[in-house]
């Protein structure tokens, strides 16, 4: 027989606490971008933030674990792992969906899993062993979860203040401190790919990495390292139009790698660190439409507005402004400029030309809604990998014109 009493009690308290974490940015927040940024027009403003909200919902189900006990992780493989960047994404997704609950025990998660270097960068990877979440190869950090997780707590800390059980934007400065020891480069002022790199390798560079707006957010809040924050984001703009004016004038792609080499920032030849791909626009590159043009949507920096609108013009055309004939890789170096090297499409491949067509003015309007349709149902279920949903969603936040600034 049911207990209604414990039940009406349970949900008191659940109703209790949900009111006082109420945060000060709760979802929605309908966002004014930068003067000229479009969004979708065929589909309300109501039926976006419920788009938002059901994929949210769906990708807590699929993705978000709890097992080992060290806080909530995001299942990111059949393997029962996690890394760093599915970590990065989640809390950053917890604090814009206003889910307190889900963000602390995830900062749980990371003061778990620290590095070997430092106590305030997340080691990248962790595998469910005997119950228990384990460190696996290596105990370094990822370059691109380390950026998400200072972001996260920025956002954490505007979102719930810093006045309660966690001091969150003094976790954020933290974070943001050893990122600046780490993970950028002291000669050249460019994000490395992780803590462990050292010597020569400091000369490489991701430019999924290249998170412009994050970088002009620490600036604002880190204000003992503004200016090295902002030699940061002045070499995220010399690497991206550096390539965009020697070679991919007529994309405006970047590669998975960049090198600093004879006074340039270039895509690396060959294999670097993943596949022979590496300096052509593949499963990292990928992201950058939709990093590389949020400094002018939400800031309204305009250093790398010329080559994300070339990128909006040139796909649209491309593809003939079918969502589905975007392919998942186009080469940059290593063949024709812009032509494809696989001839299928994917989800992280299309969702963040979502957030590029933003750019392109009333000529992008029609593909931009559709490639809103597409990402939500109309080509893409709403579990379809976790790299996928994990960018979708956030590009739905930003689309939908939800993607605040701390």
């Amino acid at each position: 027989m049911l207990n209604l009493t414990r039940f009406a009690a349970a949900g008191l308290l659940a109703c209790t606490l949900a009111t006082a974490w109420a945060g000060n940015r709760p979802f929605p927040q309908h966002v004014t971008y930068t003067a000229g940024v479009i969004k979708p027009s065929h589909v309300s403003q109501s039926s976006m933030d419920s788009a938002v909200s059901s994929h949210y919902a769906s990708w807590k189900n699929a993705y978000l674990r709890s097992d080992g006990g060290d806080g909530n992780w995001i299942k990111y493989d059949n393997t029962n792992s996690t890394v760093s960047e599915a970590h990065g994404y989640g809390m950053v997704l917890a604090a814009y969906m206003d889910d307190k609950a889900v963000f602390d025990e995830m900062l749980r998660y990371f003061r778990n899993h620290p590095t070997d270097q430092t106590p305030d960068l997340m080691a990248w990877k962790q595998t469910l062993q005997n119950g228990q979440m384990v460190d696996v190869e290596g105990t370094d950090s990822a370059t691109d979860g380390d950026l998400d997780i200072a972001y996260s707590l920025l956002l954490a800390h505007v979102q719930w203040g810093s006045n309660g059980s966690h001091d969150y934007l003094a976790e954020a400065r933290k974070v943001m401190a050893a990122i600046l020891q780490y993970d950028v480069n002291p000669r050249k002022n460019n994000l490395t790919v992780g803590s462990w790199v050292s010597g020569t390798d400091r000369k490489y560079t991701r430019p999924s990495d290249f998170m412009a707006s994050h970088i002009l957010a620490f600036a604002r809040w880190d204000t003992a390292n503004t200016a090295r924050w902002n030699a940061v984001h002045k070499t995220i703009i010399k690497a991206v139009n550096q390539q965009f004016n020697n070679g991919s004038q007529a994309t405006g792609l970047v590669p998975d790698f960049m090198v600093a080499k004879d006074g340039l920032w270039q895509p690396v030849p060959g294999k670097w660190l993943e596949t022979q791909h590496d300096g052509d626009y593949s499963y990292n590159a990928c992201r950058t439409p939709w990093r590389l043009a949020m400094s002018y949507i939400v800031d309204g920096h305009t250093g790398l507005l010329a080559s994300q609108q070339k990128t909006a013009s040139w796909i649209r055309a491309k593809t003939n402004g079918v969502p589905t004939n975007i392919d998942a890789g186009y080469y940059v170096l290593n063949g024709p400029n812009g032509d494809s090297f696989r001839t299928y499409d994917d989800l992280p491949f299309t969702a963040p030309m979502a957030v590029n067509a933003m750019l392109g003015g009333a000529a992008a309007q029609t593909w931009l809604n559709s490639l809103w349709t597409s990402i939500n149902g109309g080509d893409y279920g709403a579990v379809s990998g976790y790299y996928g949903d994990a960018i979708r969603l956030q590009v739905m936040l930003t689309v939908s014109g939800n993607w605040w600034r701390p």
